[in-house]
C-alpha cells in the first residue's frame, strides 16, 4: 500500500521480522553512542522489539523507542531511533542513545524548551 508522507505509519510485522532476521545495519552514529556509553548492538535490538515507540516521523520514515537496559551492572534509558523505507527493506538503526537528563524530563518525556 502506498502512502503519502503525512500517512505513513511503520508496518510493525515487517519492522520486527527484519530485525529477528538479522536485516538491519547499524550505522557509525549509533556505534559510537554505544562504544562510549557502554551499551551493545543486542541492547538496541532489544530496544527495537521490546521497547515503546515514543515519537514517529514520517518524514524521515522513523522512530524513537525506549527501554531500559542493563550496562555495567546498572539499569539504564536507552533510546534508539531506527528507519524503516519500506518492509522488504533492511532496519538501519541510525542512532542510540542512553537518555540525558538534559534533554529529557523523564525517559519518556522530553523537557520543554525555555
Amino acid at each position: 500500500m502506498e502512502h503519502t508522507e503525512n500517512q505513513w505509519t511503520l508496518d510493525q510485522e515487517a519492522f520486527e521480522a527484519q530485525i529477528q532476521a538479522g536485516d538491519f545495519s547499524v550505522r557509525p552514529h549509533a556505534m559510537q553512542h554505544a562504544v562510549k556509553e557502554g551499551f551493545t548492538i543486542g541492547d538496541m535490538v532489544d530496544v527495537a522489539l521490546r521497547g515503546l515507540m515514543l515519537e514517529e516521523y514520517p518524514d524521515r520514515r522513523r522512530r524513537l523507542i525506549y527501554a531500559d537496559v542493563d550496562v555495567a551492572g546498572m539499569r539504564v534509558p536507552l533510546h534508539v531511533i531506527c528507519e524503516h523505507r519500506q518492509p522488504d527493506a533492511p532496519v538501519d538503526f541510525v542512532t542510540a542513545y542512553i537518555v540525558a537528563d538534559a534533554d529529557w524530563e523523564t525517559p519518556t518525556r522530553r523537557r520543554r524548551r525555555r
